[in-house]
């Protein structure tokens, strides 16, 4: 079963720390480099975008868990992730946390072994693969629908 936490807060910082602190039990942390990927919808409108304060906590709940290094990965439908990462503030995480910034629009992509619901393995990811938001973006790559 997945667990969900809901909070009430005046302050994201808190209420993500609050968050997480409910579903401490079901947190199983890896190994290796964990990514975090916050929303940035545009890099031109802060409201668009997961603030950098509940990254933080996202990303300080995981360091005192064991987790020491993080990738911090987006794919903005306007502006690029460079800009949102500056303009929101996200550079400045990297002053107290080991972080490599990706772009999921065009880094490197590698193919990776897909589930469903139940976990059943699916074919796997390839370079045809087509994500829903693609039909959106005008963009080299974006593979359209017939």
């Amino acid at each position: 079963m997945i667990k969900v936490s809901i909070v009430g807060s005046a302050n994201r910082f808190e209420g993500v720390t609050e968050s997480l602190r409910l579903i401490d039990g079901e947190v199983s942390i890896p190994d290796r480099a964990v990514m975090v990927k916050p929303n940035f919808v545009t890099t031109r409108k802060q409201l668009a975008a997961t603030h950098v304060d509940a990254t933080r906590a996202t990303l300080e709940y995981l360091s005192q868990k064991g987790v020491s290094e993080f990738v911090i990965a987006v794919g903005p439908a306007v502006g690029t992730p460079d800009s949102g990462f500056d303009s929101y503030g996200y550079r400045a995480l990297a002053d107290d946390f080991n972080i490599e910034f990706l772009d999921l629009n065009s880094d490197d992509r590698v193919p990776v072994q897909a589930f469903d619901d139940q976990l059943n393995p699916q074919d796997p990811v390839h370079d045809r693969y087509r994500s829903p938001g693609c039909k959106y973006r005008r963009r080299p790559g974006c593979i359209r629908s017939a």
